[in-house]
């Protein structure tokens, strides 16, 4: 199924966008590239190679649609517009469908396919009969439970997520099951390329910008994977475009009924109704829609209002820069076009006016978003809470797309089309344990056994490689002009640099981290655990359990907690850990005996391992 869809698409998508001899061009191109993989799977199978063919397949697939999409972006005979830039979005969507159907429904999907399943068979919102007899629902997930923040009373439980989703795509499940309810998603994802394009013509974007960027923004992250999975940001952004655009354009019915949706999807974007809702105040009638909203947000929401407070001024940089820069939950690792957009706001008097319409209505979003402790979206694809955002940080990119130097864009490019690969080819791992690492940290940890994950910048665990990318992402916000400095010769040399730091012993050991060689023990807390991000990590070990890891010499303190006290063994030398109280973590001195690969071996008791850092 999945190979006909890729081939469906990569026919579609040329007749679609294209005519004369960019049509045959992109065609013969496509088939090329398919021999030259045919022929590079034949030699692989000659040499014996080990190589994933789910992977090969989707990167194959991915790589000729890359193919389409830059035949689209920079060709001279394409057949541009913004309702046939939604159609080529769909068909795209529509393909991913199935990949990430590759595994059940995660995070609050099959919450909300419930509320659907429940609105179409009961004509309600109790969920009570649905936990009962899980073996009926679509998502396959007969290990859910009611969720934190749940109404459960006897034989009911109303979901404290809002129903509005549910009820958007609950024809589509009752059409066509868990695809339709898809479905439904991806048009939403087409309705917001339109959308966008629309916006960008609103806002004198010329259309070699839109078509360059277009592809990045429709079929990068987050907007392709959320797309294709039940969560209401796609949808979100669709309506906050739309609202944005009434506003602009002062067609009232347009964005008031933009704004209703966007608030009955989720409460938290009352914050951003309500300062977009005062730009157009100028009569009595528009202060009374104003505050009619507003009963409509406190009465529709679910969610209790002390979630709207931020919690902590001094989490702000953390989450701020977090968002922007975290290896594994931020703008600059997980949809790197978007930096772009950050910058622009360094322009602000220079930028459309759309752009700084769209951006100054999330601004106190943003603050009550970033001091959470969530703000990289807990158990959730990348950029959860900011998907609503892309298209205007998209916008800011297209502002300054004339004056960005091609090896920036180029990056921007190679990267994304690896994002969307390998998004597509493991879903699951779109979901992360926000430990502080990242995959490709994990990866490269896990394949020279060596701490690689401390080199990519961490918020959820804070560490140096964060400090100095704050820093330079404020440099470069301040001084970039066209990013030529970023030169083929630069990229290879920081590479280098990387590769050889990444071999060293760093100065702090997280035990959980995937670095660390574990011959028994588990880990803490456990995987699946809700708001993990909350725990402090470590990793278990009882007598007889050990692991292996990189370390420094001299001396170091260690972070631990155990109830009944433990005995360990740090390469040669064994050191006793007192008793703590529980779940208190205590930090003591121990001595590394040497620079290398060192064992640390349970002796007596079990003790709950945070980390090692050296003086």
């Amino acid at each position: 199924m999945i190979l006909a869809l890729f081939a469906a698409v990569a026919i579609l998508a040329p007749l679609l966008m294209l005519r004369g001899r960019a049509l045959w061009r992109c065609l013969g191109c496509e088939l090329a590239a398919l021999l030259v993989f045919g022929a590079l799977a034949a030699l692989a199978r000659m040499l014996r190679l080990e190589i994933d063919p789910y992977l090969a397949v989707v990167a194959c697939g991915a790589l000729v649609l890359t193919i389409v999409c830059a035949f689209v972006a920079f060709a001279d005979d394409v057949r541009w517009s913004a309702n046939r830039a939604a159609l080529l979005a769909l068909l795209f969507y529509v393909l991913m469908i199935p990949l990430m159907l590759r595994t059940p429904p995660d995070g609050d999907e099959p919450y909300y396919l419930l509320i659907a399943e429940s609105l179409v068979h009961d004509r309600d919102l109790d969920l009570g009969n649905q936990f009962a007899d899980l073996s009926r629902t679509a998502s396959g997930r007969s290990d859910l439970v009611p969720q934190i923040g749940d109404r459960v009373t006897p034989g009911r439980v109303r979901s404290h997520l809002e129903p509005f989703l549910p009820l958007l795509i609950a024809p589509g499940y009752a059409i066509a099951g868990l695809a339709g309810a898809l479905l439904t998603i991806a048009l939403f994802g087409a309705l917001l390329a339109r959308s966008t394009v629309r916006l960008f013509e609103d806002e004198g974007i010329s259309d070699a910008a839109t078509r360059a960027l277009f592809p990045l923004f429709a079929f990068g992250p987050p907007i392709v994977f959320y797309a294709a999975r039940l969560w209401p940001e796609v949808p979100a952004a669709f309506l906050f475009v739309e609202a944005v655009r009434g506003v602009r354009q002062r067609r009232v019915g347009r964005w008031v009924g933009a704004v209703v949706g966007l608030v009955l999807l989720k409460l938290r974007f009352v914050l951003v109704v309500v300062p977009l809702a005062i730009r157009t105040l100028k009569t009595r009638r528009q202060v009374i829609v104003a505050a009619v909203l507003i009963v409509i947000a406190l009465v529709a929401g679910s969610h209790r209002l002390r979630e709207l407070v931020p919690e902590s001024a001094r989490a702000y940089p953390i989450g701020l820069f977090g968002l922007a820069l975290d290896g594994a939950a931020g703008i600059a690792f997980q949809a790197p076009l978007y930096l772009f957009g950050l910058i622009a706001l360094a322009r602000w008097r220079s930028m459309p006016e759309g752009f700084r319409l769209g951006m100054a209505s999330a601004a106190l979003y943003v603050l009550a978003l970033v001091p959470r402790s969530e703000w990289h979206g807990g158990w959730s694809p990348p950029l959860r809470y900011v998907v609503f955002l892309v298209p205007f940080l998209a916008l800011g990119a297209a502002a300054l797309y004339e004056r960005i130097a091609p090896a920036p864009l180029a990056i921007v490019s190679v990267w994304t089309v690896g994002l969307v690969i390998h998004g597509a080819a493991f879903p699951w791992r779109l979901f992360h344990i926000a430990n502080g690492e990242n995959v490709a940290g994990e990866w490269l940890s896990k394949a020279y056994h060596t701490d690689f994950s401390r080199l990519f910048p961490s918020f959820i665990r804070p560490n140096i490689a964060a400090l100095v990318a704050s820093l330079l992402l404020i440099v470069a916000v301040i001084i970039f002009r066209t990013g030529r400095f970023v030169r083929p010769a630069a990229v290879a040399i920081a590479i280098v640099l990387f590769a050889a730091a990444g071999t060293r012993p760093g100065s702090r050991i997280d035990f959980e981290d995937a670095h660390v060689i574990h011959k028994g023990g588990e880990l803490f807390p456990t995987e699946y655990q809700v708001a993990r991000f909350v725990f402090h990590g470590g990793w278990i070990v009882r007598p007889g359990e050990w692991m292996s890891f990189l370390a420094q010499a001299g001396p170091a303190r260690l972070r631990y907690v155990s109830e009944g006290g433990a005995t360990i063994q740090i390469g040669a030398r064994a050191f006793v850990l007192p008793p703590t109280a529980p779940n208190t973590y205590t930090v003591v001195p121990v001595v590394v005996d040497r620079q290398g690969r060192v064992d640390l071996r349970c002796l007596a008791g079990t003790v709950n391992l945070d980390w090692m850092r050296h003086d």
